[in-house]
């Protein structure tokens, strides 16, 4: 109910969409586990897209500039075909199985773009805090203009309402922070706190008579019984498809996430398209009702775990309870103040805000990752919840791009037994073979993207072995070799004084287009023009396949191809003798 006011629909539809979701979800879902419902993000985008195409008793407004409204559209006709939209959406993606797209939406996007959507769902609950409407906005830059009604507003706060929805945070807070965690040393099950929240603030309201004695809006004229089914109106979908594609996502990225987790906690498989499926199937089927689009409910998700829920099957237990509410109980729910509906859901998004303790670690581990997050919030935050979708997911892509077009190409050095080869900048103690021998690993698959800068990097080092052609030493011992007979095998790989050796590690080349190869063969040979000979090691099952498909003459020769570093270090040993 409380998450039903964020998408502009009236308390009693958010228990709806709950209802006929999760029934659907259940025939046709994997896991076993979560729980289909309304959340926050999904409702506020919904909302937001409403706000376009409603006529509200309020002006619709649009960053700086007045919209007027085309058509006169009914809310709950829009909230229907916006359901609709989001499940041919999905439907449509199942049938190109384009559930792998959501395996872009890193940890990092996830993170950043609901916390930007938290900033959204807050503000737009402060006027049902302070007791006073505020016009509706809608396009980039709509949050500061937000902020800006509610702190011009303020002279009109409703200091009943401010206090019931302060009591409300404060209850809710101290009661997940400290009570719950108490409680759950007796009973795995939470105490419904929000219930009893209701109930309460719900029996004070009527006996107080808060609405006409003291001006505080409450939810007012709950309908009792299920409405009539009536199809969406299909004339909307060019209107708003846009927005539902980005809604589509958000829905499915959810119900995969919870799903996943459920599935790797509890040790069983889920099928990823077949979830797309089940998404698109149960916002079809409800959508000829006046419900909204929805997802896996965190919050009723996890208590359903906790509780031992093995199966969907006790969804039947949790929908026969809205039943009851929907059939009989839901209008002694009208006296409810809407202010604590809102402080639900402000004190939901805590968990949201508290991933900005996330910045840190990411700066300290990826510095792509915390630009994603950072990018992903702030284009939410400050644009809107699409736009901020969109960027995000744009924005990770071009980090996928930069890191293949920018790999890293590292020295490796390896200690005095040659049991393994790391970077030299990384592992102080490890140090070159010898000033002869180059040994190099590019970390990335070798595709057109990079294939320049593996030359350039490649090239720096064969120039670098040409100039020295003329002035070269024979080194007699390494710093890092002490023993008689690592200086023998020194003095062995150094014998002919006029031959450097590249040895290139393809351990993380996984892939290798036309392109790669044809650098491959290019260093090959520019290598050998120069007295330099270019050797490959670890070269993978696929690569050499192709070497195998391939003319002899396009391919690095098969002598300069070995299993290991060390089977290329043997044959340079053995050069001599050959």
């Amino acid at each position: 109910m409380a998450y039903a006011s964020l998408a502009g629909v009236p308390p009693i539809y958010g228990l709806y969409s709950s209802f006929f979701a999760c029934i659907v979800y259940m025939f046709f879902g994997t896991s076993r586990h979560i729980s289909i419902g309304v959340f926050a993000v999904v409702s506020m985008m919904t909302g937001a897209t409403r706000i376009k195409y409603v006529n509200d008793e309020i002006e619709n407004i649009n960053s700086t500039i007045i919209q007027p409204v085309v058509e006169v559209i009914d809310s709950l006709t829009l909230t229907s075909t916006i359901t609709f939209t989001v499940g041919l959406i999905q439907i449509i993606m199942g049938i190109f199985r384009l559930s792998f797209l959501t395996n872009y939406m890193s940890d990092s996007l996830v993170s950043g773009f609901t916390t930007g959507a938290a900033c959204h769902v807050f503000m737009s609950q402060l006027n049902k805090v302070f007791g006073y409407k505020i016009p509706k906005h809608s396009g980039i830059g709509m949050l500061i203009f937000m902020l800006k009604d509610v702190i011009m507003n303020l002279y009109k706060t409703n200091f009943l309402t401010l206090g019931l929805a302060t009591f409300g945070l404060i209850f809710l807070s101290l009661g997940r922070d400290y009570f719950n965690p108490w409680f759950k040393k007796f009973s795995s099950i939470p105490v419904p706190l929000e219930l009893i929240l209701v109930i309460v603030t719900t029996i004070a309201s009527s006996f107080f008579n808060f609405k006409d004695n003291f001006n505080v809006p409450i939810v007012d004229n709950i309908p009792q019984g299920f409405p009539v089914p009536k199809l969406p109106n299909f004339k909307l979908i060019p209107l708003v498809y846009v927005d539902c594609i980005g809604i589509s996502i958000v829905c499915y990225m959810f119900v995969m996430s919870m799903a996943k987790l459920f599935a790797k906690k509890h040790k069983y498989k889920i099928d990823s398209n077949q979830e797309l499926y089940a998404c698109g199937l149960m916002s079809l089927l409800s959508s000829v009702f006046p419900v909204y689009p929805t997802g896996a409910s965190l919050s009723r998700s996890s208590v359903c775990e906790m509780s031992g829920a093995k199966t969907q099957l006790t969804v039947l237990f949790s929908s026969s309870l809205l039943v009851v509410v929907i059939m009989w109980l839901g209008v002694y729910l009208e006296p409810l103040p809407m202010c604590i509906l809102a402080s639900i859901v402000i004190i939901s998004l805590k968990s949201l805000f508290m991933q900005f303790k996330d910045l840190g670690r990411l700066w300290r581990v990826s510095k792509y990752d915390f630009f994603v997050w950072v990018v992903a919030f702030t284009t939410t935050a400050f644009g809107t919840v699409t736009f901020g979708l969109a960027v995000s997911l744009g924005f990770i892509l071009l980090t996928v791009v930069m890191q293949e077009q920018f790999p890293s190409m590292v020295e490796l050095g390896s200690n005095e037994n040659r049991k393994y080869f790391r970077s030299i900048e990384n592992y102080t103690n490890l140090s070159k073979i010898n000033d002869n021998i180059t040994i190099l690993k590019f970390e990335s698959p070798l595709h057109f993207a990079n294939a320049s800068r593996f030359t350039e990097k490649v090239g720096e080092i064969y120039a670098q072995y040409n100039g020295m052609l003329s002035s070269m030493k024979i080194i007699k011992s390494d710093e890092g070799l002490n023993s008689k007979e690592d200086e023998i095998l020194n003095k062995k790989l150094l014998k002919k004084e006029n031959k450097y050796f590249i040895i290139l590690d393809c351990s993380s080349i996984s892939y290798l287009d036309s392109m790669g190869l044809d650098v491959l063969k290019k260093a090959e040979s520019e290598c050998k023009s120069v007295n330099v000979e270019f050797y490959l090691t670890n070269v993978n099952e696929n690569i050499l396949q192709m070497f195998e498909r391939c003319k002899e003459n396009e391919v690095p020769k098969k002598d300069n191809v070995f299993p290991t570093v060390n089977d290329a270090l043997e044959c340079i040993e053995n050069f001599d003798r050959s």
